[in-house]
């Protein structure tokens, strides 16, 4: 009914409600509320109350929305994993800890996530990497080793680098990590490597290993448990990386 009963409600001065009416009329470009004898609401006005009021009701659900996001209570979350032995438990442990969250799965190598990350096809990953790569939010999880992965009992003792080069050799596709650090460990022996088979996952490569085409390497956390085949040591120093939760430095700010 007054503008310093309004002002009162609000917690400021009366000419602050005044001053904030006459630039609310002004914006709109028409008048809102008579003054006189009253105050009371011209036409215009009672429009946009009404309108007004469905604006403000939607933002409160906007509101509520946004609040089951940011408590964790639904949403998604996209991640990729060169690794499925690390990722997995991760995975599960973040399903029971906020079961409303819709996750979404991504295998792949490691060139091929970090372009996913930088694309913004998914939001984390977790990888295998012997430097952390610029520009990107790394969490460090384990630490991995390369080993020969050859037939079960063939070669108990292991594989210098030189019998592993003179081959036949199996190795990933260009991209993967494993066959990232193992050409780097060749490179640095100057050994050519005598490679027979190029395949597109880890899983092919093991079947190959299995079928007798000849030797490969695999990540000591990722061996899994197949009776058919062995991982044994490469006689040289250790070839190591370190698996990674990565994701862009500003996607750290979204709740799940």
């Amino acid at each position: 009914g007054s503008l310093s009963r309004a002002a009162a409600l609000l917690g400021v001065s009366q000419p602050t409600a005044s001053i904030n009416l006459a630039g609310l009329e002004r914006n709109c470009g028409t008048l809102l509320l008579h003054r006189r004898p009253r105050l009371a609401l011209t036409e215009a006005g009672r429009d946009m109350l009404i309108r007004a009021r469905l604006v403000l009701s939607r933002m409160h659900e906007l509101e509520g929305s946004i609040n089951t996001f940011r408590d964790l209570s639904r949403g998604s979350l996209s991640v990729g994993f060169s690794t499925p032995a690390f990722a997995m438990p991760m995975i599960a442990a973040f399903m029971r800890e906020y079961p409303g969250i819709r996750i979404r799965c991504r295998l792949g190598n490691t060139s091929g996530l970090l372009e996913a990350l930088a694309s913004c096809q998914i939001e984390v990953a977790v990888m295998t990497l012997i430097d952390p790569p610029e520009g990107m939010a790394c969490r460090k999880i384990a630490q991995q080793r390369l080993m020969a992965c050859v037939p079960a009992a063939s070669v108990p003792g292991g594989l210098s680098l030189q019998e592993l080069a003179a081959g036949p050799l199996i190795v990933r596709e260009a991209g993967s990590m494993t066959r990232l650090m193992l050409e780097r460990a060749f490179a640095l022996h100057g050994l050519s490597p005598n490679i027979c088979l190029e395949v597109a996952s880890r899983e092919a490569a093991k079947e190959a290993i299995a079928a007798g085409i000849g030797f490969g390497v695999v990540l000591d956390g990722e061996m899994g448990n197949d009776s058919r085949l062995a991982a044994v040591q490469i006689k040289a120093p250790p070839i190591c990386g370190n698996v990674y939760a990565v994701a862009l430095p500003e996607s750290l700010d979204l709740p799940a």
